[in-house]
């Protein structure tokens, strides 16, 4: 059977798929029953086809009243057993036992099956041994065979279908929790690079503000700007946290975006280069995203640790992985490493082990500081 039939028939409702077995298993019964009364030369008995008609039709009902169904069976079946109908009715049982056990709670099936289990039983032990007389080990058997095996293979279906949600339930857990960690780090990294160029332009409006006011007001203007921009990010990223929103959605920032990045840097007054190894092209998104904000971060650092100094960034594009190194000529971000434990580096360095790449971050050998990450760009990577 080809995978899109096969899809087809897994979207037929359940209970067409009950109503449909209740009905083979009536038929079935009901020829069987027919067959047997023939081969003695008997009439076939109307209330024996009853029972079967009525036992087999209440499993079209088998998932949503599991119990209900095989409390009506077992009823049925133990009625028929003391009449010497048992074959015609097994099949109805069986299905009937397992069906209870793999669709209820252990708790609500217990208190049903045993009382079932042990009258129909010993109902069908005295049917089968009618003129042989009853003994303890035949109703043993008729309970282990008839309910016991059905209902062990039921639980199985019951255990099974139970670790599939578990597992899923975790896996959601597991992705809201990845999503809030990303959303964390991306907040970071807007709210540290936008308040760090606002309080740069800020000190430098104020020290300009009396003898040049319209550098003070040009100042000012880009605290405006940064500002704003880092408002539009942020409620971006804390829509994500609303799922009833379908509001349309900026696109997240990419290596497309640099220029813009390194102009912002230049207007708080860093002196940035950018250097570009063999040839751009599209990466993954994921990837596209993470060398952007390892950018980001890179240069707000040397913004607020190497005031004055001049920055330098290298993207160099390989087969098989985009590599990135930000150095500047400052001091280095030491100070805000003890004191805070480096929240931005840590969050480039998850940023870049998220997407199966290498990162490196420390003193260059000449002078300054320099964030090194080599990223794979072959593949789809999680953002």
């Amino acid at each position: 059977m080809s995978g899109t039939a096969w899809e087809r028939l897994r979207r037929i409702d359940p209970r067409v798929w009950d109503a449909v077995l209740a009905a083979a298993l009536v038929a079935g019964s009901v020829l069987s029953f027919a067959v047997r009364a023939r081969s003695r030369h008997e009439l076939p008995d109307l209330a024996g086809f009853a029972l079967i008609v009525i036992g087999g039709g209440s499993l079209a009902w088998r998932r949503r009243a599991p119990l209900t169904v095989f409390a009506i069976v077992g009823a049925v079946v133990a009625t028929a057993s003391l009449f010497g109908n048992w074959p015609e009715s097994a099949l109805l049982l069986w299905t009937a036992t397992y069906s209870a056990a793999a669709y209820s709670e252990r708790d609500r099936l217990l208190p049903v099956l045993i009382p079932v289990a042990v009258a129909g039983s010993v109902a069908i032990s005295v049917g089968e041994r009618f003129d042989r007389g009853l003994n303890w080990v035949t109703i043993a058997s008729e309970l282990f065979l008839t309910f016991g095996i059905p209902a062990l293979l039921g639980r199985m279906t019951f255990n099974r279908r139970r670790r599939i949600v578990l597992d899923r339930e975790l896996s959601a857990r597991e992705a809201v929790v990845a999503e809030r960690a990303r959303i964390a780090r991306e907040l970071h990294d807007v709210v540290a690079h936008h308040m760090s160029v606002m309080v740069v332009q800020a000190a430098a409006a104020r020290a300009v503000g009396e003898r040049d006011r319209a550098a003070a007001a040009q100042a000012l203007e880009r605290v405006e700007e940064s500002g704003r921009a880092g408002l539009a990010e942020m409620r971006r990223l804390l829509g994500l946290l609303d799922a009833d929103d379908r509001a349309e959605r900026e696109p997240q920032p990419g290596m497309a975006r640099l220029d813009d990045l390194l102009q912002s840097m230049r207007a708080t007054g860093l002196s940035v280069e950018a250097v570009v190894e063999g040839t751009p092209r599209p990466l993954p998104p994921g990837v596209d995203l993470s060398a952007y904000r390892v950018v980001q971060e890179a240069l707000t650092n040397s913004m607020k640790h190497a005031s004055g100094a001049s920055a330098r960034v290298l993207l160099r594009y390989e087969a098989d992985a985009l590599e990135l190194e930000v150095a500047d000529d400052g001091p280095g971000p030491f100070g805000e490493v003890e004191a805070t434990g480096g929240r931005g580096l840590i969050g480039m360095r998850e940023r870049v082990q998220l997407c199966g790449g290498e990162f490196e971050a420390g003193p260059n050998n000449g002078g300054g500081f320099v964030v090194r990450a080599r990223l794979p760009a072959d593949a789809e990577t999680p953002a």
